[in-house]
């Protein structure tokens, strides 16, 4: 069978979406590219791949050589009235781009049950592939060691309301103890928010770390002694996938998150208060067995559950 994947240039979704399940998929002819062509489907295409949108160029070039349409969505369509791209969406009108793209497709394929809900009200023919982490160069296990204890954030512009359920708490942890690492800054004004309520306006020491390109991005999980996963309990959030706990849990770090889907029902530390953070902070901080159990505890979770290569054999399943 041979598969054209279409990804965004720099896109982390499709790194984890679209390019790495094709890399590691035995078994077909994938073709993965970020400029598709109409010679690329003079020769035999079966399948064509790809995350949230493509132009009907595209769409019509498939479907004149009867390939199949395979579509991934990893988001809900409607965002949260707070999100930096609220407007831009309703301006383009994303959400019947998407829902338009999901009716056509031949079969979609979604992260988690509660997305796939959504889906099936214009699809009835999605599959649930989660997200996973695979042992790839990729996704390295570097370590570096410290003496202060680092607590780690990365993530995008998107989540300065989430960073600032953080704000409260880290104030009061002690700056000998601790070392703030936040990756994926870029110079932004609402980056530069989100790190003065990450590092109490500065006052906390640690490190920015630039944004990089997805297949880098991940090495800054060396500098990880503990993962903060703050996430508001709305709608938009509540259809995210688990990815950040996954990509924590492949390293062997602890967790302490928002008791919020889409991090519901692992095993990481849960918070529903401020108090709650500071108190599970404090516990990781100055507990190194209790850090230790817990990230090891969750590394062998993850990799039980959310086992790369079986996953993956789902997806295949989905092309066959």
């Amino acid at each position: 069978m041979k598969i054209i994947g279409l990804i965004k240039r720099d896109s982390g979704v499709d790194l984890h979406r679209i390019l790495m399940p094709l890399i590691l998929m035995d078994g077909h002819d994938a073709y993965v590219t970020n400029a598709v062509e109409e010679k690329d489907f003079e020769e035999r295409c079966d399948a064509i791949y790809y995350n949230r949108e493509v132009s009907e160029d595209v769409l019509k070039a498939a479907r004149k050589v009867n390939a199949k349409i395979v579509l991934d969505v990893d988001d809900y369509w409607h965002l949260d009235p707070h999100h930096i791209a609220y407007n831009e969406y309703l301006e383009t009108k994303f959400a019947d781009i998407q829902i338009s793209h999901i009716q056509r497709a031949d079969v979609v394929t979604t992260t988690h049950e509660r997305l796939a809900e959504k889906i099936s009200e214009f699809n009835k023919n999605v599959v649930i592939v989660p997200n996973a982490i695979p042992d790839h160069q990729y996704f390295p296990v570097n370590k570096t060691e410290s003496e202060r204890t680092r607590i780690f954030w990365q993530g995008s512009i998107t989540h300065e309301k989430d960073i600032a359920l953080l704000q409260g708490p880290v104030k009061r942890l002690d700056h000998r103890k601790v070392l703030m690492i936040i990756a994926g800054f870029t110079d932004h004004p609402v980056w530069h928010s989100i790190v003065s309520a990450y590092t109490n306006g500065l006052q906390l020491k640690g490190a920015i770390l630039k944004g990089e390109p997805p297949h880098q991005y991940y090495k800054n999980y060396q500098y990880a002694d503990i993962c903060v996963c703050p996430l508001l309990g709305t709608t938009f959030n509540g259809f995210k996938s688990n990815l950040k706990i996954l990509e924590a849990a492949h390293s062997g770090v602890p967790v302490i998150a928002s008791a919020v889907n889409p991090y519901l029902n692992m095993p990481v530390l849960y918070t529903h208060s401020q108090k709650d953070w500071y108190k599970h902070l404090q516990l990781l901080i100055n507990e190194p067995e209790a850090r230790k159990e817990q990230g090891e505890r969750l590394h062998r979770y993850c990799k039980e559950h959310f086992n790369y290569n079986l996953i993956n054999e789902k997806r295949k399943e989905c092309f066959k």
